[in-house]
């Protein structure tokens, strides 16, 4: 009994090794539910979005940008609502008016001088 669990489970294993998990090989394996070419172009534009999205709110990596980490906090609780592509137009909108609201209120003031 010890010796067909052995066998079973070796067997599963060695089977899980030989595939591969990317989407390609995945859909090859299912060809009857794989994405469709016009799905596919979706979905990669999709993740060229995340990717965006990534590169939107980790410009700056030294230094703390409250308006990134704003928008970045928005964008995950987007994501559950929207596709990627529209989280990042959003938030690219978003990011523009905020850094020129910022801008706006932080702007320099001239020093009073007593004569």
């Amino acid at each position: 009994m010890k010796l067909i669990a052995f066998l079973s489970t070796f067997l599963l294993v060695v089977s899980v090794q030989g595939k591969q998990f990317t989407y390609n090989d995945i859909a090859k394996r299912n060809p009857t539910v794989a994405l469709t070419k016009k799905q596919l172009k979706e979905a990669k534009m999709q993740g060229e979005c995340l990717v965006g999205l990534k590169e939107l709110n980790f410009k700056k990596k030294e230094v703390f940008d409250p308006v990134a980490e704003w928008t970045n906090f928005r964008s995950i609780s987007l994501l559950k609502q929207l596709p990627p592509c529209q989280v990042l137009v959003i938030m690219e909108v978003a990011q523009k008016a905020l850094k020129k609201q910022q801008k706006t209120i932080v702007a320099p003031q001239k020093k009073l001088t007593s004569n």
